[in-house]
């Protein structure tokens, strides 16, 4: 019994380890995205928000409120760097912005509107 005890708790930590290494290299990979993606005014107090993506090209847009229904969805068939939405019809609230480029990498950042 103390043998069988022994070999589980030895997989046990082997794999805490493992988890605790691939951790780390996600979170090198999110901190690359974060200078990446640059989105501003963050939280918007008006109906104008600036997206930029030094790196990337964007092919698409994609803003969803917190329950998941999609408010905005914009394609564009010129991919661009620097995109300027405009929100008018967006309520005050808290939204992810899902950005696809044109390699497919697919990003999501969190927005803020709060309008006075």
């Amino acid at each position: 019994m103390k043998y069988i005890i022994l070999v589980v708790f030895t997989v046990f930590i082997a794999s805490a380890s493992f988890a605790q290494d691939t951790g780390f290299s996600s979170f090198q990979n999110e901190e690359e995205t974060k200078n990446e993606v640059k989105i501003y005014p963050n939280p918007c107090k008006d109906n104008k928000v600036t997206i930029d993506y030094s790196l990337k090209e964007i092919s698409e847009i994609r803003l969803t409120n917190i329950t998941g229904k999609q408010v905005y969805f914009k394609e564009y068939k010129f991919p661009v760097s620097k995109i300027q939405l405009q929100l008018n019809d967006v309520p005050n609230g808290i939204y992810l912005i899902q950005i696809l480029t044109t390699d497919d990498k697919r990003t999501v950042k969190k927005l803020m509107i709060s309008r006075n």
